[in-house]
This record gives structure tokens, sequence and C-alpha cells, in this order.
């Protein structure tokens, strides 16, 4: 992803339930203005240095009354987010969170 597209951003407004260590389910909001957050895709803390080794939480489901299930979450729309991932100790309300590319080996810090 280069530094001129835009990036999804989400918000985390309240947490509903953490049914493991590994889950989260929460409310939250799209807060980009220029692009939605899609079902698959990984998120970590705004925050977050490049070369951080925080784990980050892959958007597994998200859910809006009356429309049901989707995946796109607009700009400005907000909805019951599901997140799964290794460690979502850090997913909290009021977490701003960016989308991060698909992860390789290399920006895991593996070589070859």
């Amino acid at each position: 992803m280069s530094s001129t597209e835009p990036v999804g951003l989400l918000e985390v407004v309240l947490e509903y339930e953490r049914p493991s260590a590994h889950r989260v389910v929460c409310h939250a909001r799209c807060i980009s203005l220029e692009r939605g957050v899609f079902v698959g895709e990984s998120v970590l803390p705004v925050d977050s240095p490049p070369g951080d080794r925080t784990s980050p939480a892959r958007v597994v489901r998200m859910h809006r009354p009356p429309y049901g299930e989707f995946t796109e979450l607009p700009s400005g729309w907000s909805a019951l987010v599901e997140l799964d991932g290794t460690d979502l100790s850090w997913v909290q309300p009021g977490t701003k969170c960016r989308v991060v590319p698909a992860a390789t080996g290399t920006e895991l810090g593996q070589t070859g």
C-alpha cells in the first residue's frame, strides 16, 4: 500500500464481549473519509510504530440492523464488528485503528 492511497480507519466505540483472548465483539465506527473498512482486513492501533510487535486484529464479521451482515463498513457508518487475533488486549473503547497491508514474512521479522 503506498502512502498516497487512502487508509481505512476504525474507532472502537463499545466493547460488547470478549469471548476469548483471541476474539473481541465491539461496536465500531469507520472514521476514514475516503475509504471503508472491509471484512478480512487487518487493523492495528494508529499510534503503533512501524516494526512494532503488536499483533494485528482481523475483521471477521460486521453486522448492523436492519441491514444484516455486510462486507464493507462505509465511511461514517458504525456497526457490530467482530475482531480475531493472537493478542487483542490493545482493543479497548476509544482505540483508533488503521488498516494494514497483508503481512509477508519479511514484515513479520522473518528472513527468507
